[in-house]
């Protein structure tokens, strides 16, 4: 009875994650190719940079603690004091790096011309950060009630593309696009608190200082791990968009966005699974180990025949979806494709399966060495090539497959043969 009650659960938070990311892929799918055909790819670059650059203060702000509070709440859920602790504590944590965060990006802008002449873009585009920090999706995915973040993101997504086709209707209106993001984040984040105080009785407290440094140390591993990994996807464009114009990161941000958007939609798996794993391997290694390996075999199967049919017939979406224009984006998407195999097995690895054997303290060294590699090969090769997309796409996957077999090895070596590594 307890073993299909949790199959039961698992799979509601299944369907339900499944529903989000649905939503997560439709709206982009619906609204991504209206945005570039009404403000044009050189706008759309534009909009990517910026997100480029935010990436970094909305690291900050994250902190690791989305992950290491799905751990906490997850192993927490049955004590609402417990619970008080852990959401307050996370959310003043954050508090303080907004602060913190706000402080280091506007002082950037205003210092350097080829953010200032923008300002606006990114005081929006900054917005985000906050709204991102109101909605704990880390604490109904601990609590295994996936359902709230279903309501929430159905509203807020339907308001964002709704939003997008009434306010987006030339090149001017570009700055609608995040303003309209950091509007939805930011109403659905102020209702699931709401939710969280009404549905399961969890206070907002002050808690005492210790609690807040704790969670400083919780999620140091996971910041600096997540930290190197942007030194190889967020700085690719930020390079790029400041050695070429917002032409050519337009070029280069349409293949990466359809390629990410491709990637996402096995996003609700981690999600759902993620609890359900940490709780499994907690119970029982061995059956952690099985379980986790026979997903990978499936994840391994539906990435690659989803590949192989983008990679067929990515010069007919091109043109149909985002018009003639799109076209020079294809050299782009041909490298970064392989991607589309590549990131969810590697999201899947880390930011489930090594999580959850408590691997994460290898991540530090893991990623510092991959960040490292991707600036020595942007350095060494964006000299000699014309095409700087191409080197940045190139180097992006090179750091992503080097990625998943320093994540391969250290699962076979720790967690298959139990083996101590420095």
């Amino acid at each position: 009875m307890t073993k299909n009650d949790d199959r039961k659960k698992l799979t509601n938070n299944f369907l339900a994650l499944f529903i989000v990311q649905g939503l997560n892929f439709i709206v982009p799918l619906v609204t991504f190719p209206y945005i570039v055909r009404m403000i044009g790819i050189e706008k759309f670059g534009l909009l990517a940079f910026a997100t480029a650059f935010i990436a970094y203060p909305l690291l900050l702000v994250t902190y690791g603690l989305d992950l290491s509070g799905v751990r906490e709440v997850s192993t927490a859920k049955h004590s609402k004091r417990r619970l008080s602790i852990i959401l307050s504590s996370i959310l003043l944590t954050r508090l303080t790096l907004v602060l913190l965060a706000a402080v280091i990006t506007f002082t950037i802008v205003f210092s350097f011309e080829r953010f200032s002449k923008d300002w606006l873009l990114y005081v929006i585009t900054f917005g985000s950060i906050v709204a991102t920090m109101s909605f704990p999706i880390w604490f109904f995915q601990g609590m295994e009630k996936m359902k709230f973040i279903t309501y929430l993101s159905i509203g807020s997504r339907l308001i964002y593309m709704i939003g997008i086709f009434i306010f987006v209707h030339s090149e001017e209106d570009f700055i609608y696009v995040p303003l309209l993001n950091f509007i939805t984040l930011l109403l659905a984040g102020l209702v699931s608190l709401v939710v969280i105080y009404r549905e399961f009785d969890v206070k907002l407290t002050f808690p005492r200082i210790k609690y807040i440094v704790l969670q400083f140390f919780k999620g140091w591993h996971l910041f600096i791990s997540h930290f190197a990994i942007n030194l190889f996807t967020s700085f690719n464009m930020l390079v790029l968009g400041l050695v070429s114009s917002d032409l050519v990161v337009g070029y280069y941000a349409l293949a990466e966005k359809i390629v990410k958007i491709i990637a996402s939609l096995f996003k609700p798996v981690n999600q759902a699974l993620f609890p359900h794993v940490a709780q499994l391997v907690k119970k029982s290694k061995e059956k952690g180990k099985h379980f986790v390996n026979k997903i990978s075999i499936y994840l391994l199967a539906i990435s690659m025949l989803i590949w192989g049919i983008f990679f067929m017939f990515s010069e007919n979406i091109f043109r149909l979806v985002f018009g003639e224009a799109s076209v020079s984006s294809l050299p782009i998407f041909n490298i970064l494709s392989v991607l589309i195999v590549i990131m969810p097995l590697a999201a899947w690895l880390y930011n489930v399966i090594l999580i959850s054997f408590k691997l994460e303290k290898y991540f530090i060294k893991i990623f510092s060495i991959i960040a490292i590699l991707n600036v020595i090969v942007i350095a060494s090769l964006l000299p000699w090539f014309e095409a700087k997309e191409n080197v940045i796409a190139f180097s992006l996957v090179l750091s992503e497959v080097v990625s998943l077999l320093f994540g391969i090895y250290l699962y076979n070596m720790k967690v298959l043969k139990n083996r101590n590594l420095k």
